[in-house]
């Protein structure tokens, strides 16, 4: 567990050093689908959308988002996407990955 909780269901800090890896979940989905794929499934749920419980925060120490299965990013207070202007989230690697691979299906 990488998120400290607090008695609200809040989290409070993230426990040690993390740095962010987006290509670590978007590689990972991919051997997913691949499976799924020569498995012969036709739909699977993968991921989670968004987690807005845990926002992206610019600051490292304190980037929620780095505990989140969500293959988007949340921004906080206000801020808007840059790739989906007017939404309060941001599409990680994860996205790009799932949005390719499905392209070419």
């Amino acid at each position: 567990m990488i998120v400290e909780w607090g008695g609200d269901g809040r989290p409070v800090r993230l426990v040690g050093d993390h740095v962010r890896d987006e290509e670590e979940q978007a590689a990972y989905l991919r051997e997913l689908l691949d499976v799924f794929t020569a498995e012969g499934v036709d739909t699977a749920f993968v991921n989670t959308f968004a987690r807005y419980d845990l926002p992206h925060r610019d600051d490292p120490r304190e980037d929620f988002d780095l505990a989140s299965y969500g293959v988007v990013k949340v921004l906080e207070g206000g801020r808007t996407g840059e790739a989906y202007p007017g939404l309060p989230w941001g599409p990680k690697a994860a996205f790009a990955a799932l949005a390719d691979y499905y392209r070419g299906a």
